[in-house]
């Protein structure tokens, strides 16, 4: 087949195969096409997890998960923050192509008529169900979505008030409280966006949003359904403000956390937030993202326990994914965007009966973008036109074969990035002085940059030409 053959053709040469017992149709031994389950998670690094190496954040039911379908070591966000990260995963359109680079560009005016990933799930007879943060903020899209359940509708009201949380974003977030977003941070408060702050609830699980979540979730699992269901949820709690009840905080005592160990950097170059924390406080913002991922995890749990209690795991895709990582003080940076595995690298566990093997470890390069025309191969839906990513169903069966030459992440329009199976190597329009590149093999927390290692010029020249050629240049060969 001639390459250009093959780009044209990419997802639908793959859609022949789909679930176990009616393989091309995308449907299982039950005879109908199989649900969806998606976990959409907010800002955490694959690395703060159990099941990718973590020995002291607790995550035993996503660790569970992972060891029953396949985990991918090498996943990226095509963007960070969310905005970008969420728009590029729901309608397989990359930042380069559409514009959406930060969280206030809304997606909606700036690709309009773009199809997105539940919508066409609906339009081929899905039911699609939202329950919390999908797509960013205020973009939400109500053509996508069969039903949106507010995770409070039909709860009782919390018996507990929150209590006050710590940290050097309490004034910022009184401000923002009065003023809205006009409200800007102050020197020593951190840098722009979510207030930063942390600190144990004072509420039950069930109490806080990402327990509502969970138990709306499980009410529509428990409902029978006529249709086959794609059932969204989004979890929140890993994102700034960090806070969950109080015995997820009892977990980590903030003693027992051990910071990252960053590379030298001048001063100019420590992020705000860096500079706004003690070494005592850099330990408690540690161990209050671990308590909220553990908070969470607890949620994904009882959902889980609900798919196998009401018989649909059989029948049941399962997706794990957050929508960027989340920097803890590695390279003295915080929060989400900078071109490091902390930011770029998301938490992605997928399990498909009937193709994934339990157990199973994928360290080829992907992308959020791939996981859009990879459901619509699994469901026999077939695959819109105009999508800028790849269908994973070959790596779902067998997660050593071959891949990608690499995956790429932008941060605004000027930095980009390409990790391939070895290297990261990062270009900023406009600024030569600050290429990158690190060798994970030697150097797996990028901590020596070897751009202008004449030893190296090669493995430069080489993925600066790959980076350039863009998403296609990067595909699987053909064969």
């Amino acid at each position: 087949m001639r390459r250009r053959d093959f780009l044209r053709n990419s997802t639908a040469a793959l859609s022949g195969a789909a679930l176990a017992g009616s393989a091309g149709r995308g449907r299982t031994e039950t005879g109908r096409k199989p649900d969806i389950l998606f976990f959409f998670v907010e800002d955490v690094s694959p690395k703060r997890f159990g099941c990718w190496g973590n020995k002291v954040c607790r995550t035993p039911n996503i660790d569970k998960l992972a060891a029953s379908g396949v985990r991918f070591d090498l996943a990226h966000t095509n963007a960070a923050p969310c905005n970008p990260s969420r728009t590029a995963l729901l309608t397989c359109r990359r930042p380069e192509s559409t514009g959406v680079y930060g969280n206030n560009h809304d997606w909606r005016k700036m690709i309009p008529g773009v199809l997105t990933m539940p919508r066409h799930l609906k339009d081929n007879g899905y039911q699609t169900v939202r329950i919390g943060k999908v797509f960013h903020g205020g973009f939400e899209d109500d053509a996508s979505w069969s039903r949106v359940i507010n995770p409070r509708e039909g709860l009782p009201e919390p018996k507990n008030r929150r209590r006050p949380l710590k940290g050097p974003g309490v004034e910022f977030a009184m401000r923002r409280a009065r003023e809205g977003d006009a409200a800007k941070p102050l020197a020593g408060e951190g840098a722009s966006g979510s207030p930063f702050m942390w600190g144990p609830s004072g509420q039950t699980d069930d109490e806080m949003l990402d327990g509502m979540v969970a138990a709306q979730a499980i009410k529509v699992l428990e409902q029978k359904q006529d249709r086959p269901l794609f059932l969204a949820i989004g979890e929140h709690a890993t994102h700034l403000p960090f806070t969950a009840p109080d015995k997820y905080f009892d977990l980590y005592p903030p003693e027992k956390i051990e910071l990252p160990e960053p590379p030298p950097r001048p001063k100019d170059r420590v992020g705000a937030d860096q500079k706004a924390l003690t070494q005592e406080t850099w330990r408690e913002v540690i161990a209050a993202q671990y308590a909220c991922l553990s908070f969470v995890d607890a949620q994904v749990g009882k959902v889980l326990d609900a798919l196998e209690r009401t018989g649909r795991a059989g029948n049941t895709i399962v997706i794990f994914w957050s929508d960027h990582g989340f920097s803890l003080g590695e390279h003295y940076l915080w929060r989400k965007g900078p071109l490091y595995n902390e930011s770029a690298l998301l938490a992605l566990i997928m399990r498909a009966p009937g193709v994934t093997k339990p157990g199973s470890v994928c360290k080829r390069p992907v992308e959020s973008g791939d996981l859009f025309p990879t459901l619509f191969d699994l469901s026999g839906i077939p695959q819109p036109a105009g999508i800028e990513a790849f269908s994973m169903l070959p790596l779902l069966k067998d997660p050593s074969r071959p891949w990608k030459k690499g995956a790429i992440t932008c941060q605004g329009p000027k930095g980009r990035s390409l990790c391939t199976e070895r290297y990261r190597y990062t270009e900023y329009a406009g600024e030569p002085d600050r290429t990158e590149l690190f060798d994970h093999d030697a150097d797996p927390g990028e901590h020596k940059n070897l751009a202008r290692d004449a030893t190296r010029a090669d493995v430069v020249r080489e993925l600066s030409a790959l980076l350039k050629g863009g998403w296609k240049a990067c595909l699987p060969a053909a064969g």
